[in-house]
């Protein structure tokens, strides 16, 4: 086990894939898992004390940029038993490409029908692939494209004017040259939560 855990909470998903990515770019932490329930999910990650401490204060402010409900907590030499809390992100076979992506795109909102919509318009915008869509409880569901930073940056720009105003809308964002883990733990091809 790590010499420390570090939990990151937010509403929703999309606050915590800009909080992951953040936090493995700061520090030497490697990404445990995530657990979504009752409309909050929360990331783990693992590593040294200072390291650890250093990937949550940064993934916290990253996260705190996209969502307004961002919870902390660091453990520090955890028991072997804690590991039966975290979930573990599973290796979706194929998929990802030889070449990491430019880019991440997140748009996010409470019900599924206004992706549908959203999603093709923002396909038909830009040169995107929508990656994943993640149902997480609460009626919260979040798509996550790839692409250029200029077509995912395109493609969030026409999410955020299709959903400009709609009391639906809960989040969008671009994540730059996102982290492998990131995407491998959110962008694979899975059913709702992170649980293994």
């Amino acid at each position: 086990m790590a010499d420390a855990i570090g939990m990151i909470e937010v509403e929703g998903v999309a606050g915590i894939i800009v909080g992951a990515d953040a936090a493995i770019k700061a520090a030497g932490v490697t990404l445990r898992g995530w657990e979504s329930i009752g409309g909050f999910t929360t990331l783990f990650l693992a590593g040294s004390v200072g390291d650890v401490e250093t990937a949550v204060r940064v993934g916290a402010d990253a996260a705190r940029a996209v969502v307004d409900h961002v919870v902390t907590a660091a453990l520090h030499q955890p028991q072997p038993e804690t590991a039966a809390f975290i979930g573990f992100p599973q290796a979706a076979a194929g998929t990802q490409s030889s070449a990491p992506a430019q880019a991440l795109g997140l748009v996010e909102t409470r019900g599924y029908g206004s992706h549908v919509v959203t999603n093709d318009a923002m396909v038909k915008a830009a040169d995107v692939r929508i990656a994943n869509v993640l149902t997480v409880h609460n009626r919260v569901v979040c798509t996550l494209l790839t692409g250029t930073i200029d077509d995912v940056e395109q493609a969030v720009d026409t999410a955020r004017q299709a959903l400009r105003g709609s009391e639906w809308f809960l989040a969008a964002a671009v994540i730059s040259q996102p982290a492998p883990e990131v995407l491998q733990a959110f962008a694979g091809q899975r059913a709702s939560s992170g649980a293994a």
